[in-house]
């Protein structure tokens, strides 16, 4: 995970139980509206891969491991929700620190400073996938 005196690595996520692999399809990017979040679920249980996908206008997406670097707990206490009122930075439910969509850097609260766990994604003909190693060098 990462932490105050470090950049996040973005191939971190792929060491975590149940990571689904480099060009898996999430899903169609109407999904998500403009200024939400959507949760994408890998296995169950104790080894849960959980991410989430944040969509910044019309086709930015930007995604994190669900996962807050304060307390290792998941961001969202209830499905979906991510963002804060106006949908401009990502919330930890729990503490209530908040995040730039953009970078995964923590701007307010317990977790002030730290950065969340990126995971790449990209969209490709209107849906949204995990990046390939070849397109993890253009994000």
């Amino acid at each position: 995970m990462a932490d105050a005196l470090s950049k996040p690595d973005s191939g971190l996520w792929r060491t975590r139980p149940r990571a689904p692999q480099p060009g898996t399809r999430l899903g169609a990017l109407d999904e998500i509206a403009p200024g939400s979040a959507r949760e994408y679920v890998f296995g169950r249980g104790t080894t849960v891969f959980s991410m989430f996908v944040v969509r910044k206008g019309r086709d930015q997406v930007f995604g994190y491991l669900n996962l807050c670097p304060h307390f290792s707990l998941p961001l969202n206490y209830r499905e979906g929700e991510f963002l804060n009122e106006d949908g401009t930075l990502i919330r930890c439910t729990m503490h209530f620190a908040e995040f730039r969509v953009e970078d995964g850097f923590g701007v307010s609260g317990a977790a002030e400073r730290c950065w969340l766990d990126p995971v790449p994604v990209v969209v490709r003909n209107g849906a949204v996938f995990i990046a390939t190693e070849e397109e993890w060098a253009t994000i």
